[in-house]
């Protein structure tokens, strides 16, 4: 039971991030009542422990589950996709055919930081190099391979976004990841930016699968050994991370650049009224603006009601 006597309580579900705290605080206490010769009368508050019992539920059955997409912060901090199912049974990672240490590395302790937020290990995650088994499949894929050469220093970072599609769209993927280049036919960037480098660098690079468009594609991708050690050293380091968001983050050794290009998707599934309802929640002005018509609307309605009623009150027998 709360203060105001309900046991239901309301949480700002448009505001929730990707981690989230649930916190009891537990005040109160019974007075023990004394007294004096003087008859001067205390009060002694007792200590009291308060204990939540095991078999106690949270039922989240009915809450609505709805992302903007691709969201690195989401995958940085919490792990989304993967972590939707504790086990990773909806989950492909995608292996070169010979993996050096770095990539290795990379797959084990990427597996080790999505553990650790779901609190199970990656038992049913599914690891191949052979891109035909990711074809149709109804599951979130990761690609773990290497940047390529001519990539490398390009000054626009949309086309590092279009090389991981073109791989991942590559019906077999037999050649290695540096000869694929962007298709000249793939989708567009939304903005342009400048960003080059000569020292080692990775990347981690999030779209839409092209096989389901409830599912993504994250990938980890890194052009060295020293560029697989910048990559783990920022997925595990929480001030990096707070610096990932967007579709790309590019991490070298001056530190992490994010960027949102591409086109925006979503996941989930939204009632009409809600979806309404968080396309407003940005935009108060906006909001209030609709508020004030929609009362203005609201009184007009009525007043034409009233008069109409009133005119036939007083004239019955006008039609």
């Amino acid at each position: 039971m709360l203060l105001d006597g309900k046991t239901d309580v309301s949480i700002p579900a448009l505001k929730l991030g990707a981690v989230n705290q649930l916190r009891f605080n537990f005040q109160y206490m019974n007075p023990m009542p004394g007294g004096s010769v003087e008859n001067c009368i205390t009060f002694q508050p007792v200590q009291n422990h308060v204990v939540i019992g095991d078999d106690s539920t949270i039922d989240f059955s009915k809450y609505y589950h709805f992302i903007a997409m691709p969201d690195l912060r989401a995958f940085a901090n919490a792990s989304f996709p993967f972590s939707r199912m504790a086990d990773l049974s909806e989950s492909i990672v995608v292996m070169p055919k010979a993996a050096n240490e770095g990539q290795v590395t990379t797959l084990l302790d990427t597996m080790g930081i999505v553990g650790a937020q779901t609190g199970l290990p990656a038992i049913n995650v599914t690891v191949t190099d052979d891109g035909s088994q990711i074809q149709n499949k109804d599951a979130d894929i990761m690609v773990i391979g290497n940047i390529p050469d001519k990539l490398k220093d390009e000054k626009r970072v949309d086309l590092l976004v279009q090389a991981a599609q073109s791989w991942v769209n590559t019906p077999l993927r037999q050649t290695e990841f540096p000869s694929i280049m962007p298709d000249s036919g793939d989708r567009q960037a939304n903005i342009r930016t400048t960003v080059s480098s000569t020292g080692p660098m990775a990347a981690i690079v999030g779209f839409q699968s092209p096989y389901n468009d409830q599912r993504s594609v994250i990938a980890l991708l890194a052009d060295s050994p020293r560029g697989y050690e910048l990559l783990n050293t920022a997925m595990n380091d929480s001030g990096k991370r707070a610096a990932m968001f967007g579709s790309v983050s590019v991490i070298r050794e001056s530190g992490v650049n994010s960027l949102r290009v591409g086109d925006v998707y979503y996941v989930g599934h939204l009632p009409w009224f809600e979806r309404l309802w968080y396309a407003l929640s940005n935009h108060p002005v906006l909001l209030a603006v609709l508020a004030a018509l929609s009362v203005v609307l609201l009184a007009w309605v009525l007043w034409r009601l009233l008069r109409i009623i009133s005119r036939r009150r007083l004239n019955p027998d006008h039609e």
